[in-house]
């Protein structure tokens, strides 16, 4: 795996000496008070999680808080777009492309919660993104969970085992020497309570269930229980929704049901009252996201993400097929070497052509 830094710079007003000074109106009571809760939380790795799994997941949306008097807060409420006072206030962007593995993992139940030991579970989802500034795009692609691969040292397996057996540093191996030895610069993990935490701290998400759920896993404590309908749901129903896969689209519509919710979470982020409940939401996801992305590659990272639109994202699976009842001892994604070629050519950089 390439450790090499990613290259953040600050961006130069035309007039540094006036940029402590902008121009920001009285504000009123209750976002007096968001302004200092703000000021006294401890601003680490979940403004990029949440800019990465929001704003590269369904558009834009604020990745990283910021020093509360670099903010324009009078022009953010007078109507000035807030991708331009962001970025006036982040100070960064993102010089080259790079690529990073997001992995979802079933949180350890009997390790303290945010502990190192609590993101060793089974990965529940795992996606591949590369950002690239200099043509600004994005390509996301999900890996099944189901696929089948070789892990050193325990022999052919599933794919969401990997971060069991080695963590993060494993994960990333295998997806790589799966991929045609796709180049794979970092990684995140969130925990799978940490979405049902940040629902339920927006208020519930509105989302259109299309058919009847019902699942029961008492091994991650998931009831899931859904009826057909546009509906509001909380935190619990949410990751219920994302999660199953008790049908016979299997992990693939689970797939499609994660990047479902991810719009729904987009949608009610962007609502200009949440601000208000900024805190709250760091506070909530703080404990659920591990990573070894340094302070300037998040800042850089989420001033890209912010200016994107919705037409510069492309989003995939990993294609493949089920395997047949009788063909191994357990169930898995088929992934044929034309099917990863079809996923990665010109799409995202490997080891081989950077050599």
């Amino acid at each position: 795996m390439s450790n090499r830094p990613i290259t953040a710079s600050k961006i130069r007003s035309g007039d540094i000496t006036n940029r402590a000074d902008l121009s920001v109106n009285t504000p009123q009571p209750t976002l007096t008070k968001t302004i200092n809760k703000i000021k006294r939380i401890p601003f680490a790795k979940i403004g990029f999680t949440l800019s990465l799994l929001i704003s590269v997941g369904a558009g834009a949306f604020l990745g990283r808080i910021i020093p509360i008097n670099a903010l324009d807060w009078g022009g953010l409420l007078s109507g000035r777009k807030p991708e331009e006072v962001l970025m006036e206030g982040l100070g960064r962007k993102l010089e080259r492309p790079y690529q990073i593995l997001v992995i979802g993992v079933d949180r350890v139940l009997d390790a303290r919660l945010g502990s190192p030991e609590s993101f060793n579970g089974r990965s529940d989802s795992m996606l591949l993104i590369r950002l690239d500034p200099v043509d600004r795009s994005v390509q996301m692609l999900s890996i099944p969970r189901d696929t089948q691969v070789p892990i050193p040292g325990y022999g052919v397996t599933k794919i969401n085992a990997a971060n069991v057996y080695g963590g993060a540093s494993l994960a990333q191996e295998v997806v790589s020497e799966k991929l045609n030895g796709v180049e794979i610069d970092r990684y995140v993990r969130i925990d799978t309570s940490g979405l049902s935490a940040l629902v339920n701290a927006l208020g519930g998400i509105e989302v259109n269930v299309p058919k009847r759920m019902k699942y029961k896993d008492n091994t991650q404590k998931l009831n899931i229980d859904l009826y057909a309908g546009v509906q509001t749901l909380n935190g619990e129903q949410a990751e219920g929704f994302s999660r199953f896969r008790n049908d016979e689209d299997g992990d693939i519509g689970r797939i499609k049901r994660q990047q479902i919710v991810l719009k729904a979470v987009k949608a009610k982020i962007a609502n200009p009252a949440v601000v208000l409940h900024l805190p709250d939401l760091i506070n909530v996801m703080q404990k659920h996201v591990d990573s070894n992305l340094s302070f300037d590659e998040m800042m850089a990272i989420s001033t890209f993400s912010m200016t994107l639109k919705p037409d510069q994202i492309q989003s995939t699976s990993l294609k493949g097929r089920p395997s047949e009842p009788n063909e191994f001892r357990f169930s898995y994604w088929i992934v044929s070497p034309e099917d990863v070629d079809q996923a990665i050519a010109d799409k995202f950089t490997t080891k081989q052509k950077t050599q």
